[in-house]
């Protein structure tokens, strides 16, 4: 295995600096907790139940922030059953119980499916491997880079990182280039864009836009996967088209050595797909179809689209696992042993218990911040109801927009989008009370997009510090170079993108 997976190994142990750094941050979250609970009075449509809520919610932003999203998120449904703010049944039907938790899970079984089964390797080197990359090493980058974005708009962002990372490493090897050359600068520089900007195109497993969707359908603002793509995709492939430019302009990758490159060496070294790929790569095109059925289908046959639609979106990838669990097929290395395509007693540990758990904290506030037995909407939009009078739509846009995507370079993207939008709910429903006409749901999915234009710093999203310690990226190279697409990208969403999504939506 290369030394860039080796890397990205988690170190459960702690220092005993960082032990005590985060005993201080978590006395510090029970400060907040305390001070809130104990100053903030009830009224003005905030309940006793809602101050609670709204202590132990900004105690949490805290530990979120600086100790992590793990156990802190376990406590926070604790707490809040034993507060009484809902019933233990009430909490589990909506943190546990939550549509998202169980689509999140299932997606990442199906990811690991194929994974193992070697698609994303197969798909990233049948791209590069065309002849027409034969001495043109700009259509080399621009098809290594396609097939990332490609494959990063429906996969997770972790294992697609990790392969095209090692996939990096191979070629500049190969090709004689060393660590922190300009060739494989560009290279990693893109992969760590790229790779974010795919995994906020589609709520396809992708659990940061899934979130979204469900805190819009609260919000009673439902938006469909292919709605959300339909903005998504295409400012993914206006971001595809500045990096290449970016590229071009700013790194001016080395080719002195690229002539040494020879696809047709790439294609006698390709084996074809495994019966194991294959099965799970139409399992997990089944899959897909079903979430896209009904609104692709809705013009044509709307039985069909209508049946869909009351099906959800966590039937169809629990259908696929099962499948894949049940067909078995025989081991490439060893014929005579027949296995599950999807050995779930194996996958299931590869699975990202800490993205699941933080699921379940968010999805814990996200129902309880506006509902009625807090008051804690009424409360703010009583709060901002003068300031929204004053402020007009564009102007609310500009300044959330402009926060989360500032914040996000620091943040977990998770973690801001829960944040931004808890914070300027209520403040666009005081704005369209007052007379507005703030799309909430264009709100929502630029808002989700904008947090995943996160990497010039390597805690702005899980994948950016492998990249930036692959070797080939350095942090000051990744701000200097991320720093003007930040800008452009936010500038394009705002101008472009968000009137777009207003108009569709």
């Amino acid at each position: 295995m290369s030394e860039i997976i080796k890397k990205s190994n988690l170190n459960t142990s702690l220092s005993l600096e960082v032990i005590k750094k985060n005993y201080l941050h978590i006395f510090i979250s029970l400060a907040i907790f305390l001070v809130i609970r104990i100053f903030l009075p009830a009224g003005n449509g905030l309940t006793d139940k809602g101050v609670t809520v709204l202590a132990l919610f900004m105690g949490t932003i805290w530990l979120w922030i600086f100790v992590g999203v793990d156990w802190s998120s376990l406590l926070a449904p604790a707490v809040m059953i034993m507060a009484g703010v809902l019933s233990q049944a009430d909490m589990l039907a909506v943190s546990f119980g939550n549509f998202c938790f169980a689509y999140v899970l299932a997606g990442m079984l199906l990811n690991a499916a194929l994974v193992d089964a070697g698609v994303i390797q197969h798909i990233a080197s049948w791209f590069i491997s065309r002849k027409i990359c034969k001495g043109r090493p700009w259509v080399f980058i621009t098809l290594f880079l396609l097939s990332c974005l490609l494959i990063a708009m429906f996969l997770d962002c972790v294992p697609v990182t990790l392969i095209y990372l090692t996939m990096v490493d191979g070629l500049c090897q190969e090709l004689g280039y060393e660590k922190g050359s300009k060739f494989g600068q560009a290279l990693v520089a893109a992969v760590l864009w790229l790779v974010v900007i795919g995994y906020g195109a589609t709520p396809i497993s992708h659990p940061i836009a899934v979130l979204m969707l469900g805190f819009l359908n609260d919000a009673h603002s439902t938006v469909s996967f292919v709605q959300f793509m339909a903005i998504g995709i295409p400012f993914a492939i206006f971001f595809f088209a500045l990096t290449i430019l970016a590229l071009k302009i700013f790194v001016k990758p080395d080719f002195s050595k690229f002539a040494a490159y020879d696809p047709e060496e790439r294609i006698k070294g390709m084996k074809p797909l495994s019966i194991q790929a294959k099965i799970s790569l139409a399992v997990f095109i089944a899959v897909v179809i079903m979430w896209l059925m009904p609104d692709a289908m809705a013009p044509i046959l709307p039985g069909i689209s209508a049946y869909f639609k009351t099906v959800g979106m966590v039937a169809p990838p629990l259908l696929g696992i099962a499948v894949l669990s049940i067909v078995r097929v025989k081991r490439e290395d060893n014929a005579a042993v027949v296995e599950p395509v999807l050995d779930l007693k194996k996958k299931i540990y590869q699975i990202s218990l800490p993205t699941l758990i933080f699921i379940v904290g968010i999805q814990s506030f996200a129902n309880t911040l506006n509902s009625p037995v807090t008051g804690i909407s009424k409360f703010l939009g009583n709060l901002f109801q003068p300031v929204a009078q004053n402020v007009s739509p564009g102007t609310l846009v500009f300044i959330a927009m402009l926060l989360a995507i500032a914040i996000t370079q620091f943040m977990s993207n998770l973690v801001v989008q829960a944040l931004m939008w808890s914070a300027f709910l209520p403040v666009i429903q005081a704005v369209n009370a007052a007379g507005g006409k703030l799309n909430m749901a264009a709100f929502g999915i630029i808002l989700s997009i904008v947090v995943n234009v996160a990497f010039i710093f390597p805690s702005a999203y899980v994948c950016a510090p492998l990249c930036y310690t692959s070797g080939y990226l350095e942090v000051k190279d990744g701000v200097k170079l991320g720093l003007p697409m930040v800008i452009v990208a936010y500038l394009v969403l705002l101008i472009v993108f968000f009137p777009i999504a207003s108009a569709i939506l």
